[in-house]
């Protein structure tokens, strides 16, 4: 049995609005949740973008502190919340 990618499918897919909705739901969840569990005050930025090849999604520092592993540690607690959006 021979498979074969159907490469404009998975393209197209990776472009949808569908993905583009599902990614801004999980970079959003992250970000609410980072925010909740920041030791600082909790202020960061999700972007959310359609390219040429895909949708990308980030969720960007906690502008609240200058203090990198404050930002850090909040995105690491809080990137499980991306698994339980649908």
């Amino acid at each position: 049995m021979r498979v074969s990618i159907n490469r404009r499918a998975v393209a197209s897919f990776l472009r949808s609005p569908e993905t583009r909705a599902l990614i801004e739901r999980k970079t959003r969840a992250v970000a609410e949740t980072a925010a909740e569990v920041s030791e600082a005050d909790g202020h960061f930025r999700v972007d959310v973008e359609t390219g040429e090849r895909r949708v990308r999604g980030a969720v960007i520092g906690d502008y609240s502190t200058r203090v990198l592993e404050v930002s850090r540690r909040a995105l690491l607690r809080a990137l499980d919340a991306a698994r339980s959006v649908e």
